[in-house]
C-alpha cells in the first residue's frame, strides 16, 4: 500500500500512526527518495474523489502533515510556489479540507518566506472563497484558517496593508469575515489579529463596522468548562477584547456611548468590565479625542462614587477620572480646564453640605484627580480651597469643620503621593493656602473641646500631612506644627475618651521623617525638660519616657533619641535616682534598639552601638555590687546586650567574650551572686554564637548553673531563669557527639538525676536538659532515652512532675534561631509521637492515684501542639481528654482549659470524632460551667464548646439534652463574670434553636 493509502486507513482510527506515516513520507521526500511530483500524483485519485468529500479533506490533511515534518530548505522556491498555487487552486474550486489547506500553507510559509504577491493572493483567496468563516462547522477547521490569517498579519504587515489600500472592498469583507465566531480559542486569536488593522491601517471609513465586530462580544460571559485543557479564562478574553475597543481613537463615537449605556446595568460584573474598558480607552485614545468626551464621562462616572454600590466600583471610577485628568494634562490648558470646571463646581456644592457621604466622596474625587499630576493638583487647589476656607471660617459647627478638613486632607495627601513619584514639585498653589490651613488645624487642636476626638484627629492628621508634603510649609510653619503636636504628647493627661496621645506620637514620628531637624531641635529638648535626672516623688515621667522612646522608629532621629536616653540614664544613676526610674530609662533604651530603626552596616546593626551603649552597661554589671538586689534591672541590661550583640560577627563576639570571660567565671562561682546575675548571664550567653565560646568554659558554666539549680529552694528567685540557661547551654554550645560525657562531667546526666527518689530540683534540671536536647534534634537516641525516663516517673511521682511536662513545649524566646540555637523543625512531632501514645496506653491500666498525672501531662503537651499534628490521633485522645475535665484541684484549671481548647477545635473541624461521646461531652461541659471550682476562663471556654455542640453535631444526637442544658445554663446567666454571662447567652440561644415541637422550655 502507498503512503497515502496507509494514511487514509489509519487517520480516523489512530492519529499517532497516521502522523508517523506522514513523517516517513517527509523523510523520503527530504532524502530525494520520493519526488514531489510523485507525491502529488499519488494524491490525485483521492484528492479529486468527487463522491466522497471526507476523502478529499483527508488527502489534503496528509499533504499538510507531510509538509509540517519537512525541514527548512527541503523544497526549492519553485516547488514551494507550485505547491502554494496547487493548494490555493483547490480552495477556489473545492472547500473540502479547507482547514488542512490552511495548515499546509502555514507549513509552506515555515519552509521559506513569501513575497508580497503570494501573501496578498493567500489573503484574497481565503477572504473571497471561505467567507464567512462560520460556514465551517468544525472548530478545528476555523482555527487553522484563523491561525493562517494571524500569521499573515503578524509577519507581512506591509503587504496586508497595501492590499487594504489598493482594494476598497477588501476591508468590509475582512471585517465581516469573522462574524458569528463563538469558540474562545478562535476568538483569542481573532481579537489579537484585529488589532493590526485597528492600530496600523487607515480604518476611518470602516471604523463603526470594525468596532461593532468586536463590541458585539461585550461583555464577555464565557465560563471555561471544568478541567479545560486549553486554559483560556474569561479574563483572557476580556483583556484581548478591551485592547481591541481601545485600539483606535476613531472608535470613540461608538465606544463611549455604548459603554456608558452598559454602565447602567444591574450586573456588577458588567459595570466592572465597563469601567476597565473606559480606562483602557482613556489610555489608548488621543488626548484630543478624550477631550471631546471628558465631561460626558465625568457625568456618568461620578454617580458610581457619590452613590457607592460596591466599593471596588467606586475605586475603579476614581481611577478612570484620574486617568482622564492625566491624559488631558499632556495637552494644552484648555481641555484640562474644561474637564475640571464641572468637577470643581459640583464638589464645591457638596462641600456646602459637609459632612455628608457626598462631601466625603468629593474628597476622594479631588484626591484622585490631584494625584494625577501637579498641573491638575494646582487647579484643584485654586478651585476648591478658597471655597473650603470660606465655608470653614463662616461656620461654627465643629461637625461641618471636620468634614471640610477631611476634604483638605485628601488634597494634601495627593501632594504627598505626587512628591514621592515626581521629585520636581510644583507646589505654589498649595503654598499660598498653607498658612491658613496650619492656623485652622492648630486652632482646632488647641482650642476645640477635648471630647471632639474626630475633629481633633482630622486636624492632627492634616497637620502631619502638611509637614510631610515636601516644601509646602515654611520652616516657621513647620516649627509651629511640631511644637503643637509635641505639646499634646507632653501635657495632655486625659484618660479614656478624648485621649489622642497615641495618634499624636505617630504624627510626631511622621513629621520627624520630613523635618528631622525641627523635631531634633524643638521636640527632643522639650521631652528632656520633662525627664529630670531625679524625678520628684509626685511626678510620673513614665508616659513621657514611653512617647520619647517611640520616636526612635524614625531613622533620622534614632541616634539622637538613643544618645539622650543613655545620657539621661547615666545622670540618673550618678545622682542616685530611684531604681524604678533607672529601670524605666533602661527599658526605654531597650525599646529603642528593639523596635527602633538603628543604622545598619552590611545588613546588620552597626557594631559601634554595642561599644557605645551595651559595653558600658556590662562594665557596670561587672564592677557593681548593687546587682545582688535588683535582678529585674540586670535582665533589662541583659536584653540590651542581647539585641545588640547577637547580630554581630564572630570577630566582635569573640572580643567581647574574651573580655568578659574572667569576671563572669568568678561571678558564677559565688552562689548568691550567680543567682542574682542569672537574668543577665542568660541573655548574654543567648547572644553568643556557638563557635565563640570555649568548650571548657561552657562545661564550667554549665556545672555552676547545675549546682545553682540543684541546691535552689522551691521559692528561690531566679530558679526558672537558671533552668532556661541550662537548656540554652545544652542546646547551643555542647557538641552532640560528646553530649552524654559532658552532661556526666557537669553532674546533670538525666539517668543519674532521676535515680533513686529524685528531688524536685533534680527533676526540674532533668526537664531543662531534655528540653534543650529535644529542640536541638541532634541527639535522637539520647533524647528518646531521657524522655522515656521522665515518662516512667508519672506512675510513681506526684502531680509536680506531671505539670512539668508542659514546659517541654512551652515557647521560649531564648531557644530561638535568632539566638543561634539549634531548632529542629520536627521536635514537636517527635515529642508527640513518643509521649502521647505512651500516656494514652498507660492511663488505661493506671491506678486512681497516678491516673491524674497522665491526664495533666497529656494536656500539658497537647496544649502547645498545632491541630494538624494531633488530628490523626484524636480518636484515641477523646476518652482521656474527657476524663481530664473531671479534675477538681485548683491547680488543674490550666489543664482543663487546654482540654477545652482541643474540644473546641474538634467540634469546629471534625465533630464526627466526638459524636459517639456526645452524652459524656455534654455532661462534662456542663460541669465545667459551674463555679466557683472552675475559673472564669474555664467556664467561658466550656460554654463556647457547649454552644458548638448543637451546630456541629447531628440534631438527633443533641436534642435529648436540650432541656437539661437550658436549665443548667440559668445559673451561668447570673455568673459574676461578664465574659461568662456573654458566652452563656450565646450558648442558650444555640440550644433553644433546637425546636422540640410542643415542649415548653420555660
Amino acid at each position: 500500500m502507498s503512503d497515502i493509502e496507509l494514511y487514509l486507513f489509519e487517520v480516523d482510527k489512530n492519529k499517532a500512526e497516521a502522523h508517523d506515516i506522514a513523517e516517513k513520507s517527509a523523510s523520503r521526500l527530504e532524502a530525494k527518495k520520493l519526488k514531489l511530483i510523485d507525491l502529488i500524483t499519488s494524491l490525485e485519485p483521492y484528492i479529486n474523489n468527487k463522491d466522497d468529500g471526507s476523502i478529499r479533506a483527508k488527502s489534503v490533511g496528509y499533504l499538510a502533515d507531510v509538509l509540517a515534518f519537512l525541514p527548512l530548505k527541503a523544497l526549492s522556491g519553485q516547488e514551494r510556489r507550485l505547491l502554494c498555487d496547487f493548494i490555493l487552486g483547490r480552495i477556489e474550486g473545492d472547500l473540502e479540507g479547507v482547514g488542512a489547506s490552511a495548515r499546509a500553507l502555514v507549513a509552506l510559509e515555515g519552509l521559506g518566506k513569501w513575497d508580497v504577491e503570494t501573501v496578498q493572493r493567500v489573503m484574497r483567496t481565503f477572504i473571497d472563497n471561505t467567507h464567512p468563516l462560520r460556514q465551517f462547522k468544525l472548530q478545528t477547521e476555523r482555527y487553522s484558517i484563523v491561525q493562517l490569517i494571524d500569521l499573515l498579519l503578524a509577519k507581512y504587515r506591509e503587504a496586508s496593508r497595501h492590499l487594504q489600500e489598493a482594494d476598497q472592498e477588501f476591508m468590509p469583507s475582512f471585517i465581516s469575515y469573522f462574524e458569528g465566531e463563538k469558540d474562545p480559542r478562535n476568538l483569542m486569536i481573532i481579537f489579537s489579529l484585529l488589532q493590526v488593522p485597528m492600530t496600523e491601517w487607515d480604518v476611518h471609513a470602516n471604523a463603526q463596522d470594525l468596532f461593532d465586530s468586536v463590541f458585539n462580544y461585550f461583555p464577555i460571559t464565557f465560563k471555561p468548562p471544568p478541567d479545560d485543557p486549553y486554559g483560556i479564562t474569561a479574563q483572557d478574553l476580556k483583556d484581548r477584547l478591551r485592547d481591541c475597543i481601545a485600539a483606535n481613537s476613531d472608535f470613540a463615537p461608538y465606544a463611549f456611548p455604548q459603554l456608558l449605556d452598559k454602565l447602567d446595568s444591574t450586573s456588577m460584573n458588567t459595570k466592572r468590565d465597563v469601567l476597565q474598558a473606559i480606562q483602557a480607552c482613556v489610555l489608548g485614545y488621543e488626548p484630543n479625542t478624550i477631550n471631546l468626551y471628558s465631561v460626558t464621562l465625568w457625568d456618568a462616572l461620578k454617580f458610581e462614587i457619590l452613590n457607592v454600590q460596591e466599593e471596588d466600583l467606586a475605586v475603579e471610577s476614581l481611577k478612570s477620572l484620574a486617568l482622564i485628568a492625566a491624559r488631558l494634562t499632556d495637552s494644552a490648558d484648555g481641555p484640562l480646564n474644561a474637564y475640571l470646571r464641572p468637577v470643581i463646581k459640583e464638589c464645591n456644592e457638596h462641600l456646602e453640605d459637609a459632612p455628608t457621604k457626598q462631601s466625603e466622596a468629593s474628597g476622594r474625587i479631588l484626591h484622585a484627580i490631584a494625584v494625577s499630576g501637579y498641573t491638575a493638583a494646582d487647579k484643584v487647589v485654586k478651585g476648591i480651597l478658597p471655597t473650603l476656607f470660606s465655608l470653614y471660617n463662616g461656620s461654627q459647627s465643629i461637625t461641618k469643620r471636620r468634614g471640610l478638613l477631611e476634604v483638605l486632607n485628601e488634597i494634601v495627601a495627593a501632594y504627598i503621593e505626587l512628591g514621592a513619584s515626581q521629585p520636581e514639585a510644583k507646589i505654589e498653589a498649595l503654598q499660598a493656602s498653607a498658612g491658613d490651613a496650619v492656623d485652622a488645624m492648630i486652632r482646632a487642636l488647641v482650642s476645640a473641646p477635648k471630647a471632639e476626638v474626630s475633629f481633633r484627629l482630622a486636624s492632627l492628621k492634616g497637620l502631619a500631612q502638611l509637614v510631610s508634603a515636601h516644601g509646602v510649609l515654611s520652616e516657621k510653619e513647620s516649627g509651629r506644627a511640631v511644637d503643637t503636636v509635641t505639646d499634646i504628647v507632653l501635657h495632655e493627661q486625659l484618660e479614656g475618651h478624648g485621649n489622642i496621645r497615641a495618634q499624636a506620637i505617630k504624627a510626631l514620628t511622621d513629621m520627624a521623617h520630613s523635618v528631622p531637624h525641627a523635631v531634633r531641635d524643638r521636640s527632643l529638648p522639650a521631652f528632656m525638660v520633662e525627664l529630670p535626672d531625679v524625678p520628684a516623688e509626685a511626678s510620673s515621667p513614665g508616659p513621657v519616657l514611653e512617647a520619647f522612646a517611640q520616636l526612635s522608629t524614625e531613622r533620622q532621629i534614632f541616634d539622637t533619641v538613643a544618645l539622650r536616653l543613655k545620657n539621661k540614664y547615666n545622670s540618673a544613676r550618678h545622682q542616685g535616682a530611684p531604681q524604678d526610674y533607672q529601670r524605666s530609662l533602661l527599658l526605654a533604651l531597650l525599646y529603642t534598639f528593639t523596635f527602633g530603626t538603628p543604622t545598619q552596616e552590611d545588613g546588620i546593626t552597626r557594631a559601634a552601638y554595642f561599644t557605645e551603649y551595651a559595653a558600658p552597661l556590662v562594665t557596670d554589671v561587672a564592677s557593681s555590687s548593687e546587682h545582688q538586689s535588683d535582678s529585674s534591672t540586670l535582665e533589662i541590661v541583659g536584653r540590651i546586650v542581647n539585641v545588640l550583640l547577637r547580630p554581630q560577627g564572630i570577630h566582635l563576639q569573640s572580643t567581647v567574650y574574651n573580655h568578659n570571660v574572667q569576671w563572669l567565671a568568678s561571678a558564677v562561682k559565688d552562689t548568691s551572686q550567680a543567682m542574682n546575675l542569672a537574668p543577665f548571664t542568660l541573655h548574654y550567653y543567648a547572644a553568643l554564637r556557638p563557635e565563640v565560646a570555649d568548650a571548657e568554659d561552657i562545661v564550667f558554666v554549665l556545672k555552676a548553673q547545675a549546682d545553682l539549680a540543684l541546691n535552689a529552694t522551691p521559692a528561690s528567685k531566679g530558679a526558672d531563669t537558671v533552668l532556661r540557661h541550662i537548656s540554652l547551654l545544652v542546646n547551643k554550645f555542647i557538641n552532640p557527639k560528646t553530649m552524654q560525657a559532658t552532661l556526666e562531667a557537669s553532674d546533670i546526666e538525666v539517668g543519674a538525676l532521676l535515680s533513686g527518689i529524685p528531688s524536685p530540683q533534680a527533676i526540674s534540671v532533668a526537664f531543662a536538659v531534655v528540653k534543650g536536647l529535644l529542640i536541638q534534634g541532634k541527639t535522637g537516641a539520647l533524647a528518646t532515652k531521657y524522655l522515656q525516663a521522665l515518662l516512667d516517673l508519672l506512675s510513681t511521682q506526684g502531680r509536680g512532675i506531671a505539670q512539668r511536662f508542659a514546659t517541654l513545649l512551652t515557647p521560649d524566646d531564648i531557644l530561638s534561631k535568632e539566638n543561634h540555637c539549634l531548632v529542629s523543625g520536627l521536635y514537636k512531632q517527635k515529642i508527640f509521637n513518643q509521649a502521647v501514645p505512651f500516656m494514652t496506653a498507660a492511663v488505661r491500666t493506671a491506678d486512681a492515684t497516678s491516673k491524674p498525672n497522665y491526664f495533666i501531662a497529656l494536656s500539658g503537651i497537647l496544649r502547645w501542639l498545632p491541630y494538624s499534628v494531633i488530628e490523626a490521633s484524636l480518636p484515641s485522645l477523646v476518652a482521656p481528654l474527657l476524663q481530664t475535665l473531671d479534675l477538681t484541684e485548683s491547680t488543674d484549671q490550666s489543664v482543663k482549659a487546654s482540654a477545652l481548647v482541643i474540644f473546641e477545635s474538634v467540634l469546629m473541624h471534625d465533630s464526627t470524632i466526638v459524636a459517639e461521646h456526645t452524652a459524656s461531652l455534654v455532661t462534662r461541659l456542663l460541669n465545667c460551667t459551674a463555679g466557683p471550682t472552675n475559673h472564669a476562663s474555664v467556664r467561658a471556654k466550656a460554654l463556647q464548646c457547649l454552644a458548638l455542640a448543637p451546630r456541629q453535631l447531628k440534631r438527633e444526637a443533641v436534642v435529648p439534652y436540650r432541656r437539661q442544658v437550658v436549665k443548667r445554663l440559668q445559673a451561668c446567666l447570673d455568673d459574676a463574670k461578664r465574659s461568662v454571662r456573654t458566652e452563656a447567652v450565646k450558648c442558650r440561644t444555640a440550644w433553644l434553636g433546637l425546636d422540640e415541637g410542643n415542649e415548653d422550655d420555660e
